[in-house]
């Protein structure tokens, strides 16, 4: 499928929706060029529905995290799951960690990327994790969670939804990695948007 078949279904799906929605199958084929052409026609006009995948995380997230979920979505749009459509590359671009939860206005944000980790200490951390990890040794949650930041950004409720972790574990294994002066939480949106860089 090339990018004018992307979109024409782009163009059918809004006559249907009055937002874009792509298949299991459609997200399977989109690259980086259909991407860049999909924004060049809808940028900031249109919506589009999240992926199935991203939509079951939600749904856990409402669940599970109430509060967070309803800071999201508290718009009237949550029914449908539908964001911009500037915020596809977004989507696509995060290896699987789905939609970053970075920019929460009534609870605490759990949003963290390298920077927040401290060079000397996070380093070492890190490499020990690494190191067990290659050898297929269990890791503590701490170390899991230091080992993913230092991957690619990742908030705390996709962390413990992708491995299956319990909130309040994996919020405590936040609150360790602090007291031991590895990681810097900053909870305001604030303080984190110099941090959050989406280039796709």
């Amino acid at each position: 499928m090339n990018k004018n078949n992307f979109i024409e279904i782009c163009y059918q799906r809004l006559k249907e929706n009055k937002y874009i929605h792509f298949t299991v199958e459609e997200f399977d084929l989109l690259d980086k060029n259909i991407i860049s052409e999909i924004l060049n026609e809808f940028s900031g006009k249109f919506l589009f529905r999240l992926p199935e995948t991203e939509i079951t995380f939600f749904e856990w997230l409402k669940e599970n995290d109430f509060e967070v979920w309803n800071d999201i979505w508290n718009d009237g749009i949550a029914e449908n799951y539908i964001v911009s459509i500037d915020l596809l590359p977004v989507i696509m671009n995060l290896d699987g960690r789905g939609f970053p939860i970075c920019d929460l206005q009534t609870v605490d944000n759990y949003y963290f990327s390298i920077e927040n980790m401290a060079d000397k200490e996070s380093k070492i951390l890190i490499e020990a994790s690494q190191e067990l990890f290659k050898n297929n040794k269990s890791l503590t949650v701490s170390q899991l969670l230091a080992l993913e930041i230092s991957l690619a950004p990742i908030d705390i409720w996709h962390f413990a939804y992708r491995h299956k972790i319990n909130l309040k574990t994996a919020k405590e294994a936040v609150q360790l990695l602090v007291a031991d002066e590895v990681l810097v939480h900053l909870k305001e949106a604030e303080y984190i948007s110099p941090f959050i860089n989406f280039n796709f």
